[in-house]
């Protein structure tokens, strides 16, 4: 799929309740299709892991992926997927390579960590996985257990804000964010239950719960919902608030990516000689 945004607007979650906590390796993630610029390595069976474990909303698939040529702990970017998705949209849109460049140019190494979200949005049940579950499979994958940066993109950027209410981030970056002005355009779009359930999460209505955290916002000018992202990086202060040429579209993502990939590893500092 496109990644185009749909009326369907988020993604659905469902809650299979499962018991227990482990793991077991996934075949490595293969390269995304579309060709990469020489300067950018390819991505390597050492660059990313797909791990699964069982969770309180079900089967939950986590792919870590780190910069080439990395050992040992690494601080956390959690990566939140978009509607229609799941956590491999970000090696869909070549993060792994773009990551072992970002890192190679000068930053201090990361890891980025996408978790599924299930099949509904990341409200309520997504939310307390993330929360209770996350930091004890980080800490198993031998990663920093809190992140220190969160992003999302679309409706992920959504769970991403609601994410960051937890204590200890350091940054939010948000990808053409899912936000809305009025219930009426949120409930044309779909992904939410009711209006009430949308006054408790609509990141425009309360922007005091993440006020003094760095936060970051990319959007297209063909994207129709710029006006509201628009909004969004005014009242927040957003800095960087790129809006450039593409839509809501995977196209577009994968073209911001390197950037957004810069913003957050400087925002750890360059590596020491």
């Amino acid at each position: 799929m496109d990644g185009r945004w749909t009326r369907r607007g988020f993604l659905l979650a469902a809650a299979a309740a499962a018991a227990g906590c482990g793991a077991r390796e996934q075949p490595p993630a293969a390269a995304p299709p579309a060709p990469l610029p020489s300067s950018q390595p390819p991505v390597d069976s050492t660059s990313v892991s797909n791990l699964i474990w069982r969770s309180s909303i079900g089967d939950v698939k986590m792919i870590v992926m780190r910069p080439r040529e990395v050992a040992g702990p690494l601080p956390v970017c959690l990566a939140l997927h978009g509607e229609g998705t799941d956590a491999n949209q970000f090696v869909e849109i070549g993060l792994p390579p773009l990551l072992t460049a970002t890192v190679r140019a000068g930053t201090r190494p990361f890891a980025v960590v996408a978790v599924d979200g299930g099949t509904a949005s990341w409200l309520g049940a997504p939310q307390k996985m993330l929360a209770e579950e996350l930091p004890d499979w980080l800490s198993r994958a031998e990663l920093a257990a809190t992140p220190f940066s969160v992003l999302g993109i679309s409706s992920g950027a959504v769970g991403a804000f609601e994410y960051a209410r937890t204590p200890g981030l350091a940054l939010l970056t948000a990808l053409s964010p899912a936000v809305f002005t009025s219930w009426r355009d949120a409930e044309r779009f779909g992904g939410y239950t009711d209006e009430a359930q949308w006054e408790r999460s609509e990141p425009l209505r309360h922007l005091t719960a993440v006020a003094g955290l760095p936060f970051a916002v990319w959007c297209g000018t063909d994207d129709p919902l710029l006006p509201a992202a628009r909004e969004l990086a005014q009242r927040t202060k957003a800095n960087p608030a790129t809006f450039g040429a593409g839509d809501h579209t995977t196209l577009y993502w994968k073209k911001i990516l390197p950037e957004v990939l810069r913003f957050v590893g400087d925002s750890l500092g360059k590596k020491t000689p």
